[in-house]
């Protein structure tokens, strides 16, 4: 799995190095020949990993040896990255428009970056991916003792509305009609001894808990018997603030931008009073009596017979919150299990062998009755064609475990290993977003191209291949989408989430990679993915020295004004800062490919918008004040930007071919 993320980097960086090997600069510090022997390296390197794979990853020294790899392929990428835009920065400003990196180098710019500067860092890079392929004998020995596989060819609600969340297609659920009976008719039947019923439904992770809760949610008697419905995906940050901020969104629509806790609480009460409701809290994991009770206190005026529904993987969160009714959902029969997994692989399931046929069944009967895992598995198991690679899945020890948690675990991890290499990186990529969220298709394909993830120099637009990257993901299950019923073939506004399990599982293949919190220690050093939600602290040089995607949401996170300019961040993500910190984030991270920005309270985007010489693409969400775009942006770089604004910026968005401009006060 290490492996196909440091050949992803590797990749990356072998196609940014070819416009820079350019016969013109052999006479100038040899910068030429270090570009080629960088390259050839780099090429060396990962065919000689693809070969390997992960097989050699067995022990403490080719772990090391493969984390200086991958330490020194990021920095590698980093350096070009720069190099290269710079090249174009120089480019527009000389010719006025985008063209090669080979006019930049031979119209000898006095830029930033020099040509000596240039020499510098190429050779530094070079020289270590030099140390590190004589330090390969460790690892080639261990690998070379072990068989290699050859590779995988892949081919009724009164406020508000119904979240589209919350859909589910009937027709692909398999084995639950008697559950969804029973829950539905404990959360009608009164009890006139309490005034909010709470009935928990119990389960292991992936075992269905949410869908259940979706069939119910969605049943016709559910709708005729409550007036109100709501439903909020709480996971595990139980903070009490953030809950009812989400409750007022499901009953209002919106979030509550800038409005003080005891006026978002008062417009609950208002909303709910003397109504029966059903308030679906899934995915709780708090067992803080004190906590839930001071939520609970946000939903007291709503009329007698209401119920709350709750899904949650702990008995020991259902007895917490004093559930009237607590059910154990069962893991799926084999036949629904079967049924399932035939549901998922589609009518390609027609042409199958009774060889095919009978693996299959033993795949399906290791995932232990749990529907994520044989849809995952399933998606997986289509794109491979011959026998052998479905009885290597079969055959694998990582499904050889008892514990049906660590079997679903096993399932995610095996289907991440048989991903296609160039879908692993931007699978992982998703770790950024928070539990929950809500991904846009068209942004987060946006984000994959700043990352170079999708490739930009072939005959097809690079957004159609993303597209394509997008589907795959969601056909093997690590991308759901969120309403399957509606043709998304003309829409820009596919939106998907991701399965908490499958959420942790892309965090953990980063490993300390990933940062989530401000923290002191040294894992800040190795720290490419930053998402901060709801943290408070300082961001800095040491936090943010090599940060490839960075995520932001809330107020409370101030900003160190003596940073120094990041270049190593193609992707930002704001969401609720202060209209002051802003500019500070725009004007230090300059070499940014996307910049989303979501409910800040700014009137204007920050002039410094204009000297990001590689941003591709601007979304501007829901920020009600804003008034004023830069005329300085060049509509040569940005290529695509979508804004939604409170007052009508058309004029400064005339020069821009490709625009998604809507006034929120016209909606």
């Amino acid at each position: 799995m290490e492996v196909a993320l440091v050949s992803a980097v590797l990749k990356i960086v072998g196609t940014k190095l070819a416009p820079l090997a350019i016969k013109e600069f052999r006479s100038k510090a040899d910068v030429a020949k270090d570009i080629q022997e960088l390259q050839d390296l780099v090429e060396e390197i990962n065919d000689w990993l693809h070969t390997v794979g992960d097989k050699a990853i067995r022990n403490g020294r080719s772990s090391k040896w493969l984390k200086r790899l991958k330490e020194a392929a990021y920095d590698a990428e980093d350096v070009v990255h720069e190099v290269h835009i710079e090249a174009e920065k120089q480019d527009i400003k000389v010719t006025g428009g985008k063209n090669t990196m080979v006019k930049y180098l031979l119209t000898k710019p006095k830029s930033a970056v020099s040509e000596f500067k240039i020499a510098h860092k190429i050779k530094a890079i070079k020289s270590r991916f030099d140390a590190i392929v004589k330090g390969r004998s460790d690892y080639s020995t261990i690998a070379n003792s072990m068989p290699v596989d050859h590779p995988v060819h892949h081919t009724r609600k009164t406020i508000g509305e119904v979240p589209f969340y919350t859909t589910v297609d009937e027709t692909s659920v398999f084995g639950r009609d008697q559950e969804k009976n029973q829950i539905t008719s404990e959360l009608i039947e009164t009890n006139s001894q309490q005034r909010i019923k709470i009935v928990s439904v119990i389960g292991l992770g992936g075992s269905g808990k949410t869908t259940l809760a979706k069939l119910v949610f969605n049943d016709g008697n559910i709708e005729n018997h409550f007036e109100v419905r709501l439903w909020v995906h709480v996971s595990r940050e139980f903070v009490v603030e953030k809950l009812v901020e989400k409750l007022f969104e499901a009953i209002a629509g919106d979030m509550p931008e800038h409005l003080p806790l005891q006026h978002v609480s008062r417009t609950i009460s208002d909303k709910l009073a003397g109504k029966r409701f059903l308030a679906v809290l899934d995915d709780v994991w708090t067992e803080d009596r004190v906590d839930w009770e001071r939520f609970m206190v946000h939903l007291k005026s709503g009329a007698p017979g209401s119920s709350i529904l709750l899904t949650t993987r702990s008995r020991k969160v259902a007895e917490a919150v004093d559930s009237s009714y607590a059910y154990d959902l069962p893991f799926l029969s084999k036949e629904d299990s079967w049924k399932v997994f035939q549901q998922c692989f589609g009518i390609a399931m027609k042409a199958l062998d009774t060889e095919f046929l009978q693996v299959g069944i033993e795949i399906v009967n290791k995932c232990g009755g749990v529907p994520l895992a044989i849809k995952v598995i399933a998606g997986i198991l289509h794109g491979m064609k011959g026998i052998e690679e479905w009885q290597s899945i079969s055959n694998s020890n990582l499904l050889d475990v008892q514990d049906d948690e660590h079997r679903v675990s096993a399932c995610l991890w095996l289907s991440f290993v048989h991903l296609p290499d160039h879908l692993k990186p931007c699978f992982v990529y998703c770790s950024i977003f928070p539990r929950g969220y809500v991904i846009n298709r068209r942004h987060l394909i946006s984000q994959w191209i700043a990352h170079g993830f999708v490739p930009t120099n072939q005959a097809r637009q690079p957004e159609d291949v993303g597209i394509g990257y997008f589907d795959s993901l969601l056909k093997v299950g690590f991308l759901q989408d969120q309403n399957p019923d509606q043709d998304w073939s003309t829409s820009d506004e596919v939106r998907c989430k991701m399965h908490d399990l499958i959420h942790d599982l892309a965090r953990q293949i980063l490993q300390d990679e990933f940062v989530s919190e401000i923290e002191t220690n040294d894992q800040i050093n190795r720290c490419r993915y930053l998402s901060l939600t709801s943290c408070t602290g300082k961001l800095d040089n040491k936090l943010c020295g090599k940060v490839r995607a960075l995520y932001v949401s809330g107020r409370d996170l101030t900003f160190d004004k003596t940073m120094d300019k990041q270049c190593c961040v193609r992707t930002i993500i704001l969401k609720y800062i202060t209209a002051d910190s802003l500019p500070l984030f725009i004007s230090k991270f300059k070499y940014m490919g996307h910049l989303e920005i979501s409910n800040v309270n700014c009137e204007a985007l920050p002039e410094a918008l204009s000297h990001c010489w590689n941003l591709q693409a601007i979304h501007v969400l829901k920020c009600t004040r804003l008034a004023v775009v830069p005329e300085t942006i060049d509509s040569a770089v940005v290529t695509y930007i979508c804004i939604n604004f409170g007052k009508q910026p058309l004029a400064e968005l005339k020069n821009f071919n490709n625009i998604c401009a809507h006034s929120l006060s016209s909606s």
